[in-house]
């Protein structure tokens, strides 16, 4: 199962700890302190609103198509019954990846997270981890593998930008809880995941933040 917590506490400027990874993520987002001004945070919320609304809209026209259903191979418009060796998402095997293999990712702190999704769901043995795809490159929607009814699993129509900020925080995460910082590939890695946080909440406008989900969907693209 993934990693869900730190090692040791993280404790924010402005008096927040926490053990948890997500916990730490999503208030590295929000806090104000981690914001180098108003301006920068204001046009990186107008962007992500931007983004969200092309979202909803993606999502609407989705929801409005009608559904058409061929018994021959079981699809509903583009969602299907998944072979149950497949994992749901969020849920994905890491059992071969080596820590060797972590180490070394550790080392490319700009490239570590969206490598790290790469091995994990390219790389995984008989396809256990094949459990996200981009149906249409030209729409912001990616399809993820949920549980469906009793045993069965499906694909799900999902929002891009929600997908990747996942993809972002859970692999991220993982990869901090094994970083050492006492370490020199270790202590680089996480401060430049520190970098990327305190983007994600406006600071240098966003632009480290939007790197890494742009990197994520480039490889989600040659999955």
């Amino acid at each position: 199962m993934p990693t869900t917590e730190y090692k040791e506490p993280r404790k924010c400027e402005c008096g927040y700890t926490t053990t948890g990874i997500r916990n730490w993520s999503q208030h590295m987002k929000h806090c104000k302190l981690v914001v180098t001004s108003d301006k920068e945070r204001i046009a990186s919320l107008e962007r992500e609103l931007a983004e969200k609304n092309k979202q909803i809209h993606e999502l609407i026209q989705v929801a409005k198509r009608p559904r058409t259903v061929n018994n021959t191979n079981n699809t509903t418009n583009n969602r299907y019954v998944v072979e149950q060796h497949v994992r749901v998402f969020g849920n994905e095997s890491i059992e071969h990846i080596s820590p060797e293999q972590i180490q070394a990712l550790l080392a490319d702190p700009a490239n570590a997270v969206p490598q790290f999704i790469k091995l994990k769901h390219r790389r995984s043995p008989g396809g256990v981890n094949q459990n996200l795809r981009i149906p249409n490159q030209k729409r912001a929607i990616y399809q993820v593998v949920v549980s469906g009814e009793g045993e069965e699993k499906e694909w799900e129509n999902k929002a891009k930008g929600e997908v990747l900020e996942q993809l972002y925080d859970e692999n991220s995460g993982h990869l901090e809880a094994e970083a050492d910082e006492d370490t020199r590939v270790g202590s680089r890695f996480l401060d430049h995941q520190e970098k990327v946080k305190a983007s994600a909440g406006g600071d240098d406008g966003g632009r480290r933040y939007k790197d890494q989900l742009d990197k994520i969907h480039s490889v989600v693209t040659n999955l």
